[in-house]
């Protein structure tokens, strides 16, 4: 299962619950001393921040977050909650 999986759209996602979630991802990624759970929780906050960047582009561009917008993948949000995580290349070793 992934991360996305994890986290999947329902009919009317709320952008407030996106940031709530990104904020206690990353609050408990912070907390935590495990390793392992750390690098899962900094996934799951960046998932939700992409979601959140998802929605941002697609309302630029005057589309539904649920409608497709380009071929191309968005390239991931960076953690904007004032806390970095471990890199991506780091938790990929994992």
């Amino acid at each position: 299962m992934t991360v996305h999986q994890v986290i999947e759209p329902g009919p009317g996602e709320d952008l407030r619950y996106l940031q709530r979630r990104a904020e206690e991802e990353l609050e408990m990624a912070q907390r935590s001393i495990v390793p392992e759970a750390t690098a899962a929780h900094y996934q799951l906050a960046e998932a939700y921040l992409d979601r959140i960047e998802a929605r941002e582009v697609a309302a630029a561009r005057g589309q539904s977050a649920a409608e497709p917008a380009d071929p191309e993948p968005l390239p991931p949000a960076t953690l904007r909650a004032g806390a970095a995580g471990p890199p991506r290349t780091e938790q990929a070793g994992r």
